[in-house]
């Protein structure tokens, strides 16, 4: 590695059911805003998830960080806790914040942050394939300004 930087890029898959809906909304302005996505009963996918490290290889190992580590993180925060269920119902955070695939995507990077970090390495992108015609992705470093924002008094933000 002699100092150099590299990308990991581990792939899994977890299936889980979800509705589009703002429960401050009515079905009507929901169905407006999600469409058949807002149906009270919900719809499942299939989701494809890569998560993508980097970090500094390791001159000794010649790895950014421990790959089974790094799938027992995956499986253990994401997989594990995700897999089959209704996000809306099974997820608190899925309670109050509508599980769009934006959403889910920006909570994976959240849990998977730390314990990356753990093993030695940055999160780089969290990648969510909802089905083949749509997917997100979020980076780890806008994670990191989200936070830094959010820690800021209003006037900072502001510009005061």
């Amino acid at each position: 590695g002699n100092g150099m930087e590299a990308y990991l890029t581990l792939s899994t898959h977890f299936s889980a059911a979800h509705r589009l809906a703002r429960p401050d909304l009515s079905f009507e302005e929901n169905s407006e805003i999600y469409g058949k996505c807002a149906r009270p009963n919900g719809h499942g996918h299939n989701y494809h998830l890569e998560v993508t490290v980097k970090g500094e290889i390791d001159p000794r190992t010649g790895m950014i960080a421990d790959l089974g580590a790094l799938q027992k993180a995956i499986d253990d925060y994401v997989v594990e806790p995700f897999d089959h269920t209704f996000l809306n119902k099974d997820i608190a955070y899925f309670e109050k914040v509508v599980p769009t695939a934006e959403n889910i995507a920006v909570r994976i990077g959240q849990l998977l942050r730390s314990p990356v970090r753990e093993l030695g390495a940055e999160l780089h992108k969290i990648k969510l394939i909802e089905s083949p015609n749509n997917s997100c992705e979020i980076f780890g470093a806008d994670l990191d300004a989200a936070d830094v924002a959010r820690q800021q008094p209003s006037a900072v933000l502001a510009g005061v």
